[in-house]
């Protein structure tokens, strides 16, 4: 398993491709709201790659603050769920956050991965709400 964490094109468009796989096909989200205005050419992402040519799991790195980095759009492909990638991916995502000095991960979860986060050491802040047609939660932990 190679993570590779790059704004460049491969990577983002690895990523990109497993987001239409997992949320607009699998789960019927609107391409228009999957793919918004924070996925910049300048964003950074983390792609697992089981083969070079194979993406298996990534997410999104979105700045919060100076020391709140969001973890957003976290996906695994669907076949290679429950093998631990995106826990693999999310910690990865946390150490390049915590050597870039930030010292918060924010996430918002869908209810049914609250337990997946929780065991990544996340703790839920706030109510669920509902976003793009699914309840979600926030959850944090300090990096």
């Amino acid at each position: 398993m190679e993570i590779v964490i790059s704004n460049a094109p491969f990577n983002r468009a690895a990523a990109l491709s497993l987001r239409q796989a997992t949320f607009v096909t699998e789960r019927g989200i609107p391409r228009d709201v999957e793919f918004d205005d924070r996925d910049t050419p300048d964003r950074l992402y983390v792609v697992a790659y089981q083969r070079p040519e194979l993406p298996v799991g990534t997410l999104r790195l979105e700045p919060q603050s100076t020391t709140e980095m969001r973890f957003g759009r976290v996906c695994t492909s669907q076949a290679l769920r429950g093998q631990g990638i995106g826990s693999q991916v999310l910690q990865a995502g946390e150490n390049w956050a915590k050597a870039h000095g930030f010292t918060s991960g924010l996430i918002d979860g869908e209810l049914t991965a609250k337990s997946f986060y929780e065991r990544c050491g996340y703790h839920v802040v706030g109510e669920p709400f509902e976003e793009d047609g699914a309840p979600v939660v926030t959850l944090k932990k300090t990096l």
